[in-house]
């Protein structure tokens, strides 16, 4: 099915195309003594002078499987950058974006399926608009959607224009010509940054195939190799971890919540099986709902085959996943200390709790996934955004004892 597609209009004034934001005033901070505020006020501009975010779709801004101006400004990097008053240019795309991002309600954005587990935003993006004018690439966000901790190391415009066009469109976006990630923050000379390197090694899981994972070793090898770049320039910085749970994942629910939806299914062309409430599987909502829809009429049964891309996991597939993101995140926490470096989780935001499971919300309303979680139910809404810029500050602010807003 056709896809429809509408254009995000231009919401805010632009004061310059690689949008500098401009430092805001800072308010007192309580936790802080009276005598120290200014002090550490200082210190906090200082340390994040030339602060570069190295990441994935979280650090970029996607919402609502695109990339878009606001969306940008919103990312957790740039509001982090807000409240220590520093600087902090954005490679900020023309309106209607890369993947123009999905509108409500979602029962129209049928081929919201796809590739989804390799990355969501490239794989309904058939359309990727210019930089504004003005921009110079590299800025301080080089996070680009998708990117896993080896291609921060290796990939750049060029080598993914030649695997994929849709994602060399993306790179050029963020990245000047032979640049990775990793080489654009080196030349950026920074004096601090963050790493957020670690959620596409898992992210292919939510098709059902939890063999699809990165396995530990190679994450662990290319992130530990990012690590020594950032270590080399003298920065100091923040990693983010995972989330804990991926059954708290909010587009995550278990097959017998699915099955009591059965009635709003049914205008659809959608039976549930009772197979569904008697099963202790999962279903990733967006991939497995949206599927059924393309596929009308036809029968849910939460039935899980080894393998394939079916968006069902059992409660085993949730531990080994569950195990691995602990394992990864041990690591990072390990890696932070080491390096005298802050940490904070995904966990602030996906650990939350999550609304009652409601098809009808889901296909028809404006936040069906809750007002933190955008449109695709994964990426963070401007709200879920400040939410991880805000447990971002509480731990550099813990780590370095600055007292950033």
């Amino acid at each position: 099915m056709r896809r429809t597609l509408a254009l995000v209009g231009a919401t805010l004034a632009f004061a310059a195309c690689t949008d500098p934001i401009a430092p805001p005033g800072l308010p007192n901070t309580p936790t802080v003594p009276a005598t120290n505020r200014s002090v550490s006020a200082v210190t906090a501009q200082a340390m994040l002078a030339r602060y570069v975010a190295l990441g994935t779709s979280n650090s970029q801004g996607v919402q609502s499987a695109g990339i878009f101006a606001a969306g940008q400004r919103a990312a957790w990097p740039a509001e982090l950058a807000r409240r220590a008053g520093v600087p902090f240019a954005l490679p900020l795309i023309q309106d209607p974006g890369c993947g123009p991002p999905l509108l409500p309600p979602l029962v129209s954005e049928i081929v919201l399926v796809g590739a989804f587990g390799d990355d969501l935003v490239t794989a309904v993006m058939n359309v990727c608009a210019p930089l504004r004018d003005g921009v110079t690439l590299p800025t301080n966000s080089v996070a680009i959607s998708g990117a896993k901790v080896r291609d921060a190391l290796r990939s750049t415009p060029e080598t993914e224009t030649a695997r994929v066009a849709r994602k060399g469109a993306l790179y050029t976006r963020v990245l000047p010509p032979g640049q990775t990630q990793v080489t654009a923050m080196l030349a950026k000379n920074p004096t601090f940054v963050s790493v957020e390197l670690a959620a596409n090694e898992v992210l292919p899981a939510s098709t059902g195939r939890v063999e699809a994972m990165t396995p530990f070793a190679d994450w662990q090898r290319d992130y530990d190799a990012v690590l020594a770049a950032v270590k080399s320039t003298g920065a100091r910085g923040v990693l983010v971890g995972l989330p804990n749970n991926a059954a708290n994942f909010p587009s995550i629910r278990r097959a017998r919540e699915f099955y009591n939806e059965w009635l709003a299914l049914l205008p659809l062309g959608i039976t549930v099986s009772l197979s569904c409430y008697l099963s202790s599987n999962y279903v990733f909502v967006p991939g497995y709902l949206l599927t059924l829809v393309s596929r009308a009429p036809t029968t849910a049964t939460c039935a899980n085959v080894p393998g394939a891309v079916d968006y069902v996991l059992t409660s085993g597939d949730i531990s080994a996943i569950n195990t691995r993101m602990a394992q990864m995140n041990a690591h990072m926490q390990a890696r932070a200390t080491e390096n005298g470096w802050a940490y904070f989780s995904l966990d602030a935001l996906y650990g939350l709790p999550k609304p009652s499971l409601s098809l009808t919300n889901i296909l028809f309303s404006s936040t069906p996934f809750g007002s933190n979680i955008s449109l695709d139910g994964v990426h963070p809404s401007a709200a879920g955004q400040s939410i991880l810029a805000t447990a971002a500050v509480q731990a550099i602010n813990a780590k370095y004892g600055l007292a950033i807003p």
